[in-house]
């Protein structure tokens, strides 16, 4: 369920928004726009422990992202941080570029 002004999502059992106090419509009635965004590819990782890190950071800081793990790492089923010179990129919307790359400094320090 939906609401129609906000667009908050609810749980099935809910019929009325708790902040615009409208009734919920069904989801797939409401043709919500997705935004543009253009993807920007973060510094490049080594390894999965890094990685990991930062998409948590990112997940508690609703920072939009996507990651993008080596071919190898992805078919053999393994953690990339067992693989040697296995790349993990991570991309970001344009916007978040600059808070993004703020994040992986502060955690594997400045890259050159």
């Amino acid at each position: 369920m939906i609401c129609p002004n906000c667009n908050a999502e609810y749980l099935k059992n809910i019929s009325d928004c708790g902040d615009c106090k409208v009734s919920l419509i069904e989801a797939s009635t409401i043709d919500i726009p997705i935004p543009k965004m253009t993807w920007i590819s973060l510094p490049i990782l080594n390894g999965s422990t890094y990685s990991e890190m930062i998409i948590e950071i990112f997940n508690k800081n609703n920072i939009p992202h996507y990651v993008k793990n080596n071919w190898s790492a992805s078919a053999l089923n393994i953690k990339s941080s067992d693989l040697i010179n296995d790349t993990i990129k991570i991309f970001v919307p344009k916007s978040y570029e600059a808070k993004g790359i703020k994040i992986i400094n502060t955690i594997i320090g400045e890259l050159q």
